[in-house]
């Protein structure tokens, strides 16, 4: 079993009592209030827990709204703000009988006739203690993936957490651990797969409608530079300490935090990892290698003088034990498929191939058919009722953000890797396998 982490009171009030100070708050908690049961049986309702309420995660709240089954029972962000919105939209969405939510294609849920009320809570751990609560939804920075987690699949909760998966290649891989070794169903947030666009181009590549396939071209737009913004006193109601968690401790600056937390390696890694887990995903999917990975690595990369410190053009090749090559590098977004006897280009929105005969026929029962979904939060729901594997498992997440980490340790590195995707490490490279993992601050660790 892996190692279980305690924290004790002096840890507990290193991290947190500075700001439950500043807010005047019971410890970690926001609301007391008693959540109303309606728990028919374990099938009938999920109670969950949301983790992070900045945008994203204010969409999956959304889609747990949306998903009859689910039952949003706690709510948590070191953002005071955050919090306190999070917990409005529970209440006003579960204090109104049969308020219809609109779904994809306009097609209404209804809401639970028994008004609810959800708790909220600064610390994470809060939820996780809760025996009420069944699963977790993460959608907090990258850098806080990883342990919040490990500690959702240790506390014996499912797991829906946000793409990218990792900040760094060997914490996909405890985060894998965790969910087997403690049996957890855990989606990963790259929808994509449960679209029928990027699901048809991945079954015409497979079924050999292109001929043999010669090569993916995987195209993401550039990220992001800016002049240095001088930092700033922390904002009433945000723990910033908490919010650095395992990364190095810095000062406040206001483009560090939300959205921008992006462009620097200690939180993400730019849009090499934030665009390239979704269009990646689907280049391994069509190509049939979600389980593994490329034996080569090679590329340029390059930051622009600024602020940010992300990549902000890169040109990285991978190459795979079957001699097919993955081409990714910045520009206008969408993947394509390179065939012998045609090519098919997606891209959210849009598919189109040439001869466009390639997808006019629906895919035949005798071709290749890839897993079907087309509710991504609605596959975590079924198959945390069935305890089947949902379309974007762990392991799957993994191995798509992997070939991300590896384009950054190359844009860093600026040589050809030999990766060894079995192992999960480079060939004969000391230097390289130093960047597989990330330090983290006290006292935050796995």
């Amino acid at each position: 079993m892996p190692r279980k982490r305690t924290y004790g009171r002096r840890d507990f009030m290193k991290i947190t009592g500075r700001s439950a100070l500043l807010l005047g708050l019971a410890p970690m908690i926001v609301s007391n209030r008693v959540l109303a049961q309606n728990k028919d049986s374990a099938l009938d309702t999920i109670v969950v827990g949301v983790v992070g309420l900045g945008w994203r995660g204010m969409d999956l709240l959304h889609d747990a709204f949306r998903c009859k089954e689910l039952q949003v029972a706690a709510v948590a962000d070191v953002d005071r703000s955050f919090l306190l919105r999070g917990m409005k939209e529970c209440d006003d969405f579960y204090g109104v009988e049969r308020k219809e939510i609109q779904g994809e294609g306009g097609s209404g849920r209804l809401a639970p006739k028994v008004p609810k009320q959800v708790d909220g809570y600064e610390d994470y751990r809060r939820i996780l203690d809760r025996s009420d609560i069944d699963a977790m939804i993460i959608a907090v920075p990258d850098h806080w993936h990883g342990l919040i987690a490990v500690d959702s699949c240790e506390a014996g909760k499912d797991v829906y957490c946000e793409k990218p998966l990792s900040l760094a290649i060997e914490q996909g891989r405890r985060m894998v651990r965790a969910a087997r070794t403690n049996n957890r169903i855990f989606q990963v947030g790259s929808q994509q797969r449960s679209n029928d666009k990027f699901r048809l181009a991945c079954e015409s590549v497979r079924s050999g409608r292109i001929g043999k396939l010669l090569r993916i071209d995987v195209c993401i737009g550039g990220a992001p530079q800016r002049t240095a913004v001088p930092d700033e006193p922390i904002p009433p109601g945000l723990n910033w300490d908490f919010w650095l968690g395992p990364a190095p401790f810095v000062p406040y600056n206001p483009e560090r935090a939300r959205v921008n937390f992006r462009w620097f390696f200690d939180y993400s890694g730019g849009m090499v990892t934030d665009w390239g887990a979704h269009h990646l995903d689907i280049a391994q999917w069509g190509l049939g290698t979600d389980l593994t990975g490329p034996r080569f690595v090679e590329g340029t990369g390059e930051t622009s003088p600024g602020f940010y410190e992300t990549l902000t053009s890169w040109d990285v090749t991978f190459t795979y034990a079957n001699g097919i090559p993955i081409h990714f590098y910045n520009g206008e977004h969408g993947i394509t498929f390179f065939g012998e006897k045609g090519q098919v280009f997606v891209k959210r929105g849009e598919i189109k191939a040439t001869p466009d005969e390639i997808i006019a026929e629906p895919i035949r029962s005798d071709e290749v058919r890839l897993y079907k979904s087309d509710d991504h939060m609605q596959n975590w729901v079924d198959c945390m009722k069935s305890r089947q594997l949902p379309i974007t498992d762990v392991e799957i997440g993994h191995r798509s953000v992997t070939l991300c980490h590896l384009a950054n340790i190359v844009g860093k590195l600026k040589r050809k890797l030999e990766w060894d995707p079995d192992k999960e490490m480079f060939v004969h490279d000391r230097e390289a396998n130093q960047l597989l993992e990330r330090p983290m601050r006290e006292p935050w660790h796995f």
